[in-house]
């Protein structure tokens, strides 16, 4: 009896596991080859920079004053914060950093909710950049993305790394991490001619864009459901690589609450949309393909305890499990390779203590999947050394 349900959770764990590990081994491979360079001439158009903020008047000062510096330097860009639900003077702190604002204290709460208000409410120009509040750019960002907007797409996503002004010893790890996920899988995906997903920092969309398809995303993972409706709608984003967006990753607690959200909200997005998808896709929609490609591939520490579960019985679900781990080695690997040498080290010695870690984080993760999950905002470092 034992024998037979192991062999039973074995065949369930390699079936559940068998698109997403063909999805990350085509990306992976396709990853090999790095995006090509922008080659058009800068597309001179206005540029709206959009920074939602909720509570940021103590980060602002250390970031703002360099995104609007860079858009003064553009000559045909300007940033406005979206002051968000804020109880504190995250208007005020704007406006003296020199932006505009665009206050909000109605309708629901969270990025998606503010970034949906505030392009209902702005006047049109031909490009919005959305970039967070915590977040530095490139000092060349805003002209190599106007070589990018003159290839005329529906969007694009720029390469999204973690800031390391103030990170803490697990820098490195953090790094290895959102690589494979922020850099590899897209510019694979890029490579195979697919559009790629939205990462929720550092992205451009195109006014036409919004008027095919209004950005009505108000989950707790308001990038991934944008992304849905950008697919169905057959808009395809563009990958940049060649300049990043910087972002303040949390640590400690706050790191498992935004754990929480991300991978809790994907699986709730995932448990609602895979068999919509699948029965749209049977119907000729095969435009929607990629979509589903993303959706089927789990985390990437559930997807490995599942392919672990695979190999506990022999037969095909065992080849399913052992092919899915070498390609899964094969794509964290690739990440590896990529870091910088000091780094690398320091990576692989973190990992075994970060995977019981995330391990432990799963009953929250689950938790965070269910219905009517609100939206929490991650502290931010410089409030913490207050605090």
């Amino acid at each position: 009896m034992w024998f037979e349900l192991m062999q039973g959770v074995a065949a369930v764990a390699a079936l559940v596991t068998l698109p997403g590990s063909w999805s990350l081994a085509r990306w992976t491979w396709a990853a090999r080859r790095r995006s090509a360079s922008p080659r058009l001439a800068p597309l001179n158009v206005q540029i709206l920079l959009l920074v939602p903020a909720h509570n940021e008047a103590a980060n602002l000062p250390q970031t703002l004053p360099r995104l609007v510096e860079q858009a003064q330097s553009d000559g045909n860009c300007n940033v406005l914060v979206i002051a968000d639900h804020c109880t504190d003077n995250t208007a005020e702190v704007a406006r003296a950093c020199g932006a505009m604002v665009f206050e909000r204290d109605e309708g629901g709460r969270g990025k998606g909710c503010a970034l949906a208000a505030a392009f209902a409410f702005l006047p049109d120009v031909p490009w919005y950049l959305i970039v967070d509040a915590d977040s530095r750019l490139d000092a060349n960002f805003l002209a190599v993305l106007r070589c990018k907007m003159a290839e005329n797409p529906d969007g694009i996503q720029t390469r999204y790394e973690p800031d390391c002004a103030s990170d803490d010893a697990n820098a490195p790890l953090r790094h290895w991490a959102l690589h494979a996920f922020n850099v590899i899988r897209p510019r694979g995906r890029a490579a195979l001619g697919e559009g790629v997903g939205l990462l929720g920092n550092g992205f451009a969309l195109a006014n036409t864009t919004l008027q095919r398809v209004p950005y009505q995303a108000g989950s707790i993972v308001e990038d991934l459901e944008y992304q849905l409706s950008l697919a169905a709608a057959h808009c395809k984003l563009a990958w940049l690589e060649d300049v990043a967006v910087y972002g303040e990753m949390p640590q400690g607690d706050h790191a498992k609450l935004q754990r929480q959200r991300w991978e809790g909200g994907r699986l709730a997005m995932i448990r609602r949309n895979v068999l919509p998808l699948m029965l749209r896709i049977c119907r000729g929609e095969t435009h929607l393909w990629p979509i589903l490609q993303e959706l089927t591939l789990l985390p990437l520490i559930q997807h490995m305890l599942l392919l672990l579960l695979a190999c506990i019985a022999g037969g095909w679900p065992l080849y399913c499990g052992l092919i899915g781990l070498f390609v899964l080695m094969a794509h964290i690997g690739m990440a590896l390779l990529e870091l910088p040498r000091a780094m690398r080290r320091a990576a692989l010695s973190a990992a075994p203590m970060y995977i019981v870690w995330k391990i432990m984080q799963l009953p929250n993760i689950f938790r965070g999947s269910r219905s009517g999950a609100l939206w929490q905002r991650s502290v931010r470092h410089i409030e913490q050394e207050k605090t």
